[in-house]
């Protein structure tokens, strides 16, 4: 059970990390996203982007994120957290 929680904690921490070095989608990234249909939709259906890049300052390595609140998953291109999207994410939600 304490492994459980310690694992949970981590988890937290990294999508924290993650969030604190989000940085926008370009606008080529952002055209891919939505003609994949990888969107939420919000603001009267209006189509969101549901994947986000963070980028770490020090390594500048990019991450793809796709997450709802009770699950996210990452990625270290474009098309692999559009493929997460679709398989996993979206049916979280």
């Amino acid at each position: 059970m304490l492994l459980l929680e310690l694992t949970m904690l981590l988890e937290a921490s990294d999508f924290k990390k993650l969030e604190k070095n989000k940085v926008d989608l370009t606008p080529e990234e952002r055209k891919i996203v939505i003609d994949k249909k990888a969107v939420w939709h919000f603001n009267g259906g209006n189509p969101s982007p549901a994947v986000w890049k963070s980028v770490d300052p020090k390594t500048k390595k990019v991450t793809y994120v796709t997450n709802t609140h009770r699950a996210y998953n990452i990625a270290p291109t474009l098309k692999g957290a559009i493929g997460r999207y679709h398989s996993f994410i979206k049916g979280t939600a």
